[in-house]
């Protein structure tokens, strides 16, 4: 088994889940030996269900409640597919309303530098979550095993 693992691949693994979730299907259900064959790693998969079980309850609930219009600085630095992830994560649940404003916040620094795609937004989203001010009483970290390390 290899413990290592990408939290950006952990949080693709993650919004496959939600979204199958959002379909209707139970977490037990989730076919994880899909995900091994495409890649995703033991530890990857492991997190993911670590996150999902732990933020439970607010998965289940309805995401954003409203529309975010980009203003044009924002419009100036962020790809079209990167606002697309950012919707779909917030739509999912993934990201509260405010989660959004401040990865937004992160990218307009970063975009001051590089227009900011896919893998910067991944990375933006990965650092925020991994932050401890975001899920202040978060235990996901703890939850993995000990030897597991994030990239």
């Amino acid at each position: 088994m290899n413990n290592t693992y990408s939290v950006e691949r952990v949080m693709d693994i993650i919004t496959d889940m939600i979204s199958e979730r959002k379909s209707g299907t139970p977490l037990a259900a989730l076919d994880t030996d899909q995900l091994q064959q495409r890649g995703y790693s033991e530890a990857e998969i492991a997190a993911a269900l670590s996150w999902i079980m732990e933020q439970g309850v607010q998965l289940t609930e309805s995401g954003s409640d409203g529309f975010r219009i980009l203003h044009g600085i924002e419009q100036n630095v962020l790809t079209t597919e990167a606002w697309g992830m950012l919707m779909t994560y917030a739509d999912l649940g993934f990201l509260a309303p405010d989660d959004v404003e401040q990865i937004l916040e992160r990218a307009v620094m970063m975009g001051s530098e590089r227009l900011v795609g896919i893998p910067e937004i991944k990375a933006i989203i990965a650092a925020y979550m991994l932050d401890g001010s975001v899920y202040a009483n978060s235990s996901n970290r703890r939850l993995l095993l000990g030897s597991d390390s994030v990239h």
